[in-house]
């Protein structure tokens, strides 16, 4: 079992979930925990892919999902099943996709990065935790752990902008061939619960799982609930 996060955090967001899976692993996005950087959402697949054996559990959160079904569709034989958590094929609206949100989202963090990136991080994290009922105490367990990581090395964060605002898999899930779990906060505000519902319609062998009183970042503020999800199949 191989847990992805996502843009801006760190593995360490994973420990409450993964108290429930003693014998997981948490892997670091390329560019973060000291690794070297990619540039594309292919290179992040080739480079998580070489780490996994076979057959392995694969879940990902937010870019980490989308990385995770880049991974799948590229390496078939080595995932034996998906969990997507937060996860859309498409972050950002198009005249012919209304389940993401404004590019000016992401535009305006791009624009704040080089000049606060403690504070930049501080609203994504805000912008994760909204929909929860939870939220005062989703984002201090968030800013505590990650906030006291090390930075991402340069240009992880600008690439990872540029892969959430530029990255569009609807025509690529429909030929994921490994069951999906998809896990999803009815409140998420980043990734509107919509996009997991239309997902859910396109591939082939999943099902969705909605957490009422849930954000972006259901494993944090319901980590029992989608520990069980996870662990039913």
């Amino acid at each position: 079992m191989i847990f992805l996060h996502g843009w801006g955090t760190h593995p360490v967001i994973w420990e409450p979930l993964r108290r429930h899976f003693p014998k997981s692993h948490a892997l670091p996005l390329p560019g973060y925990a000291g690794t070297a950087s990619t540039e594309t959402l292919d290179d992040m697949a080739d480079r998580i892919a070489g780490q996994i054996q076979a057959e392995a559990v694969l879940i990902g959160w937010s870019l980490g999902a989308q990385l995770a079904m880049r991974i799948a569709l590229a390496y078939p034989k080595k995932i034996f099943r998906l969990v997507l958590i937060g996860a859309t094929p498409c972050f950002v609206n198009r005249e012919d996709w209304l389940h993401g949100v404004a590019d000016e989202v992401f535009e305006q963090f791009s624009r704040n990065l080089a000049e606060d990136y403690a504070g930049t991080i501080r609203r994504f994290l805000s912008l994760q935790a909204q929909g929860s009922d939870a939220v005062r105490t989703v984002l201090a367990e968030l800013r505590t752990r990650l906030l006291s990581q090390p930075r991402p090395v340069a240009g992880a964060l600008e690439t990872g902008l540029q892969i959430l605002r530029g990255t569009d898999m609807r025509k690529d899930v429909a030929w994921l061939s490994q069951p999906v779990t998809l896990i999803h906060g009815a409140g998420d505000k980043l990734a509107p619960v919509s996009a997991a519902r239309w997902l859910a319609q396109s591939i082939p062998d999943s099902s969705l799982h909605e957490i009422k009183g849930a954000g972006h970042a259901p494993f944090l503020s319901h980590a029992g609930e989608v520990a069980e999800i996870i662990a039913n199949g």
